[in-house]
């Protein structure tokens, strides 16, 4: 259960990080990089929070 918790608390780290980093490239008026940055911190959140909620059926 420990390790679940340590995962979840990563994924949110990592996807806080791209958060700051989106909105940094938006105060730049690189819109390019603030997509890049919502796309990819987005499929780390959803991945994360999926592997989080089925991480019994997974080590099974």
């Amino acid at each position: 259960m420990q390790t679940r918790h340590a995962v979840l608390g990563l994924v949110l780290v990592v996807t806080t990080v791209m958060g700051i980093r989106g909105v940094v490239a938006i105060l730049d008026g690189d819109v390019g990089i603030f997509a890049r940055q919502v796309a990819v911190g987005g499929f780390i959140l959803a991945f994360g929070v999926a592997l989080y909620r089925n991480w019994d059926a997974i080590g099974t």
